[in-house]
């Protein structure tokens, strides 16, 4: 879906030569860079969703009734699932 988008903007309407290196080089970077930021954008909502059920009060009661141990195994796997 999205190569057949960058393919039409960097060879149709750029007029780039697939052949080309240049061509190849602009269709890479741009095909690259949408999908990173598909993914980037995915990512954070699916965190965001995540984190709307560990509010900060939660996650203190959470920790504070455990050991420092079992506490510390908890948060690690908090950071995991929502680090930012």
């Amino acid at each position: 879906m999205w190569q057949k988008s960058v393919d039409y903007l960097v060879y149709g309407l750029m007029g780039l030569s697939p052949e080309s290196h240049l061509g190849s080089a602009v269709n890479f970077f741009l095909y690259d860079t949408v999908k990173i930021l598909f993914l980037l954008v995915l990512i954070i909502f699916i965190i965001a969703v995540i984190r709307s059920f560990f509010p900060p009060e939660k996650t203190k009661v959470m920790l504070g009734h455990r050991g420092e141990f079992i506490g510390n195994i908890i948060a690690a796997v908090l950071g995991i699932l929502t680090p930012f």
